[in-house]
Protein backbone atom coordinates (compact mmCIF):
# COMPACT_ATOMS: atom_id res chain seq x y z
CA UNK A 1 0.00 0.00 0.00
CA UNK A 2 1.52 3.65 -0.82
CA UNK A 3 2.00 5.90 1.33
CA UNK A 4 -0.32 8.85 1.37
CA UNK A 5 2.39 11.49 1.17
CA UNK A 6 4.25 9.62 -1.48
CA UNK A 7 1.09 9.03 -3.71
CA UNK A 8 2.11 10.62 -7.18
CA UNK A 9 -1.03 12.96 -8.33
CA UNK A 10 -1.10 14.70 -4.71
CA UNK A 11 2.22 15.46 -3.92
CA UNK A 12 3.70 15.93 -6.85
CA UNK A 13 2.30 19.04 -8.04
CA UNK A 14 2.47 20.83 -4.78
CA UNK A 15 6.38 19.71 -4.79
CA UNK A 16 6.79 20.82 -7.87
CA UNK A 17 5.49 24.54 -7.63
CA UNK A 18 6.86 25.21 -4.46
CA UNK A 19 10.53 23.58 -5.38
CA UNK A 20 10.56 25.90 -7.88
CA UNK A 21 9.75 29.22 -5.68
CA UNK A 22 12.10 27.90 -3.01
CA UNK A 23 14.97 27.79 -5.53
CA UNK A 24 14.13 31.19 -7.09
CA UNK A 25 14.02 32.68 -3.54
CA UNK A 26 17.13 31.37 -2.59
CA UNK A 27 18.96 31.68 -5.91
CA UNK A 28 20.49 35.54 -5.06
CA UNK A 29 21.64 34.41 -1.84
CA UNK A 30 23.30 30.91 -2.96
CA UNK A 31 24.93 32.85 -5.69
CA UNK A 32 26.13 35.10 -3.31
CA UNK A 33 27.63 32.04 -1.09
CA UNK A 34 29.11 29.78 -3.49
CA UNK A 35 31.35 32.99 -5.42
CA UNK A 36 32.16 34.03 -1.47
CA UNK A 37 33.17 30.90 -0.31
CA UNK A 38 35.22 29.91 -3.69
CA UNK A 39 37.21 32.81 -2.69
CA UNK A 40 37.42 32.01 0.68
CA UNK A 41 39.14 28.30 -0.10
CA UNK A 42 41.70 30.12 -1.97
CA UNK A 43 42.23 33.28 0.54
CA UNK A 44 45.91 31.78 0.94
CA UNK A 45 46.76 31.97 -2.73
CA UNK A 46 45.34 35.26 -2.86
CA UNK A 47 46.56 36.69 0.12
CA UNK A 48 43.11 38.25 0.93
CA UNK A 49 44.16 38.91 4.33
CA UNK A 50 47.40 40.83 3.01
CA UNK A 51 44.50 42.81 0.93
CA UNK A 52 43.07 46.06 2.84
CA UNK A 53 39.84 47.49 1.60
CA UNK A 54 40.88 50.95 -0.37
CA UNK A 55 37.00 52.00 -1.14
CA UNK A 56 35.76 55.15 0.53
CA UNK A 57 32.21 53.96 0.65
CA UNK A 58 32.98 50.45 1.80
CA UNK A 59 35.26 51.92 4.78
CA UNK A 60 31.92 53.92 5.71
CA UNK A 61 29.81 51.15 5.91
CA UNK A 62 32.24 49.27 8.43
CA UNK A 63 32.10 53.03 10.76
CA UNK A 64 35.38 53.59 10.03
CA UNK A 65 36.32 57.60 9.21
CA UNK A 66 37.72 58.98 6.50
CA UNK A 67 41.08 60.62 8.09
CA UNK A 68 41.32 64.24 7.42
CA UNK A 69 45.23 64.60 6.63
CA UNK A 70 47.55 67.72 6.80
CA UNK A 71 51.05 67.33 5.74
CA UNK A 72 54.29 69.57 6.57
CA UNK A 73 57.43 69.90 4.25
CA UNK A 74 60.48 68.56 5.81
CA UNK A 75 63.64 69.10 3.43
CA UNK A 76 63.01 66.88 0.63
CA UNK A 77 60.48 64.91 2.20
CA UNK A 78 56.95 65.44 4.16
CA UNK A 79 55.84 64.48 7.36
CA UNK A 80 51.93 63.32 6.99
CA UNK A 81 49.20 63.17 9.98
CA UNK A 82 45.31 63.60 11.04
CA UNK A 83 44.71 66.92 11.59
CA UNK A 84 41.71 66.61 13.69
CA UNK A 85 42.61 63.30 16.18
CA UNK A 86 41.54 63.96 19.33
CA UNK A 87 43.56 60.81 20.60
CA UNK A 88 46.77 59.10 19.34
CA UNK A 89 47.47 59.70 15.42
CA UNK A 90 49.87 58.13 13.13
CA UNK A 91 52.32 59.71 11.37
CA UNK A 92 53.89 59.39 8.11
CA UNK A 93 57.48 60.59 6.57
CA UNK A 94 57.01 60.62 2.99
CA UNK A 95 54.66 57.24 2.67
CA UNK A 96 56.06 55.36 5.80
CA UNK A 97 54.90 54.94 9.12
CA UNK A 98 57.12 56.78 11.52
CA UNK A 99 54.94 56.72 14.71
CA UNK A 100 52.47 57.75 16.18
CA UNK A 101 51.80 61.58 18.11
CA UNK A 102 48.99 62.63 20.52
CA UNK A 103 46.93 64.99 19.06
CA UNK A 104 46.57 66.80 15.98
CA UNK A 105 49.66 67.39 13.84
CA UNK A 106 50.73 70.96 13.68
CA UNK A 107 54.52 70.94 12.68
CA UNK A 108 58.17 69.80 11.16
CA UNK A 109 61.23 71.15 11.55
CA UNK A 110 65.15 69.87 11.16
CA UNK A 111 67.83 70.41 13.58
CA UNK A 112 71.41 68.55 13.19
CA UNK A 113 70.83 65.24 13.95
CA UNK A 114 67.56 64.59 13.04
CA UNK A 115 64.32 66.06 13.22
CA UNK A 116 61.70 67.27 15.81
CA UNK A 117 57.66 66.81 14.94
CA UNK A 118 54.67 68.77 17.46
CA UNK A 119 51.30 67.48 17.86
CA UNK A 120 48.66 69.20 19.70
CA UNK A 121 50.22 67.08 23.07
CA UNK A 122 53.70 66.33 22.77
CA UNK A 123 56.88 67.16 20.64
CA UNK A 124 58.48 63.86 18.76
CA UNK A 125 62.15 63.80 18.55
CA UNK A 126 63.38 61.50 15.69
CA UNK A 127 66.97 60.98 14.60
CA UNK A 128 67.98 61.03 10.92
CA UNK A 129 66.94 57.43 9.98
CA UNK A 130 63.36 58.57 11.25
CA UNK A 131 63.81 56.43 15.38
CA UNK A 132 62.45 57.86 18.03
CA UNK A 133 65.19 59.94 19.84
CA UNK A 134 62.95 61.74 22.70
CA UNK A 135 59.33 62.78 23.41
CA UNK A 136 57.96 65.92 25.69
CA UNK A 137 54.40 66.49 26.81
CA UNK A 138 52.98 68.46 29.11
CA UNK A 139 54.50 66.31 31.89
CA UNK A 140 57.92 67.87 30.84
CA UNK A 141 56.92 71.84 30.83
CA UNK A 142 55.45 71.25 27.44
CA UNK A 143 52.79 74.95 26.89
CA UNK A 144 49.71 72.67 25.28
CA UNK A 145 47.82 72.44 23.39
CA UNK A 146 50.31 73.58 20.34
CA UNK A 147 49.17 75.42 17.56
CA UNK A 148 52.04 75.80 15.77
CA UNK A 149 55.42 74.79 15.27
CA UNK A 150 58.75 77.14 13.71
CA UNK A 151 62.01 78.35 14.28
CA UNK A 152 63.82 81.01 15.67
CA UNK A 153 66.78 81.47 15.08
CA UNK A 154 69.02 78.87 16.66
CA UNK A 155 65.67 77.66 18.73
CA UNK A 156 62.60 76.32 18.01
CA UNK A 157 59.16 77.71 18.46
CA UNK A 158 55.75 76.86 19.44
CA UNK A 159 52.62 78.49 19.66
CA UNK A 160 49.24 77.70 21.90
CA UNK A 161 46.31 79.92 21.14
CA UNK A 162 47.47 82.19 24.11
CA UNK A 163 51.07 82.82 23.93
CA UNK A 164 54.68 82.01 22.00
CA UNK A 165 57.31 79.91 24.09
CA UNK A 166 60.95 79.93 23.03
CA UNK A 167 62.33 75.93 23.04
CA UNK A 168 65.94 75.60 24.21
CA UNK A 169 67.01 72.37 22.83
CA UNK A 170 70.03 71.30 24.96
CA UNK A 171 67.95 72.55 28.31
CA UNK A 172 64.42 71.22 27.31
CA UNK A 173 63.38 74.26 28.92
CA UNK A 174 60.69 76.93 27.46
CA UNK A 175 60.60 80.31 27.77
CA UNK A 176 57.81 83.40 26.50
CA UNK A 177 59.30 84.61 23.04
CA UNK A 178 58.66 88.35 22.53
CA UNK A 179 60.07 89.75 19.59
CA UNK A 180 61.41 88.16 16.31
CA UNK A 181 58.22 86.30 14.33
CA UNK A 182 59.32 82.88 14.03
CA UNK A 183 59.58 80.90 10.58
CA UNK A 184 56.50 78.77 10.64
CA UNK A 185 56.41 75.39 9.52
CA UNK A 186 54.81 74.93 6.18
CA UNK A 187 51.65 72.65 4.96
CA UNK A 188 52.26 70.98 1.91
CA UNK A 189 50.09 68.81 -1.08
CA UNK A 190 50.90 65.72 -1.18
CA UNK A 191 50.93 64.30 -4.47
CA UNK A 192 47.91 61.94 -5.74
CA UNK A 193 49.75 58.39 -5.43
CA UNK A 194 51.41 59.56 -1.99
CA UNK A 195 47.78 60.41 -0.66
CA UNK A 196 46.45 57.97 -1.93
CA UNK A 197 49.04 55.43 -0.42
CA UNK A 198 48.34 56.97 3.08
CA UNK A 199 44.56 56.83 3.16
CA UNK A 200 44.61 53.52 2.33
CA UNK A 201 47.60 52.99 5.39
CA UNK A 202 45.81 55.08 7.60
CA UNK A 203 42.25 54.21 7.33
CA UNK A 204 42.12 50.36 5.38
CA UNK A 205 44.71 48.68 7.51
CA UNK A 206 42.15 47.38 10.16
CA UNK A 207 39.69 45.97 7.59
CA UNK A 208 41.26 43.24 4.94
CA UNK A 209 38.82 41.56 2.81
CA UNK A 210 39.18 38.17 3.46
CA UNK A 211 37.24 39.90 6.44
CA UNK A 212 34.47 41.21 4.17
CA UNK A 213 33.99 38.00 2.00
CA UNK A 214 33.72 36.23 5.39
CA UNK A 215 30.94 39.03 6.42
CA UNK A 216 29.47 38.82 2.77
CA UNK A 217 29.06 34.85 3.39
CA UNK A 218 27.64 34.98 6.45
CA UNK A 219 25.60 37.81 6.27
CA UNK A 220 26.94 39.78 8.77
CA UNK A 221 27.98 42.16 6.79
CA UNK A 222 24.17 43.85 6.13
CA UNK A 223 23.65 43.32 10.03
CA UNK A 224 21.13 40.92 12.36
CA UNK A 225 18.56 40.86 9.01
CA UNK A 226 21.67 39.78 6.81
CA UNK A 227 22.65 36.87 9.32
CA UNK A 228 18.80 35.50 9.01
CA UNK A 229 18.50 35.85 5.18
CA UNK A 230 21.01 33.28 5.17
CA UNK A 231 19.90 30.95 7.51
CA UNK A 232 16.47 31.13 5.83
CA UNK A 233 18.45 30.43 2.57
CA UNK A 234 19.57 27.67 3.82
CA UNK A 235 16.86 25.89 5.34
CA UNK A 236 15.58 26.88 1.38
CA UNK A 237 18.14 24.82 0.11
CA UNK A 238 17.61 22.13 2.58
CA UNK A 239 13.66 22.08 1.15
CA UNK A 240 14.86 21.72 -2.41
CA UNK A 241 16.98 18.99 -1.76
CA UNK A 242 14.98 17.09 0.21
CA UNK A 243 12.08 17.98 -2.57
CA UNK A 244 14.10 16.73 -4.96
CA UNK A 245 15.11 13.41 -3.83
CA UNK A 246 10.77 13.15 -3.29
CA UNK A 247 10.20 13.86 -6.99
CA UNK A 248 13.39 12.24 -8.40
CA UNK A 249 11.49 9.10 -6.10
CA UNK A 250 8.17 9.66 -7.31
CA UNK A 251 9.16 9.49 -10.69
CA UNK A 252 11.56 6.65 -10.74
CA UNK A 253 8.99 4.64 -8.82
CA UNK A 254 6.15 5.95 -12.14
CA UNK A 255 8.77 4.43 -14.41
CA UNK A 256 9.05 0.95 -12.49
CA UNK A 257 5.21 1.15 -12.22
CA UNK A 258 4.60 1.49 -15.74
CA UNK A 259 7.18 -1.13 -16.93
CA UNK A 260 5.83 -3.41 -15.08
CA UNK A 261 2.17 -2.86 -16.06
CA UNK A 262 1.64 -1.64 -12.61
CA UNK A 263 -1.36 0.83 -12.10
CA UNK A 264 0.09 4.27 -10.56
Amino acid sequence: MKAAFLRYNKLRPWLWRWHKRAGLAAAAVLILVTITGIFLNHTSELLLARKFVDQGWLLSFYGIPEPELVSYALGSTSITGDSTSDSSGRLYRGIEPLGECRGALVGTASFDTGFVVACERELLFFDQHGQLADKISATYGLPTPVAQLGECGEFFCVRTPERLFEFEFKTLAFKPRIGLEPVWSEQVQLGGPARRAIYRASRGQGLNWERVLMDLHSGRLFGAVGVWVVDIAAILLLFLALSGFVLWYQQRRIKRARAGGDPV
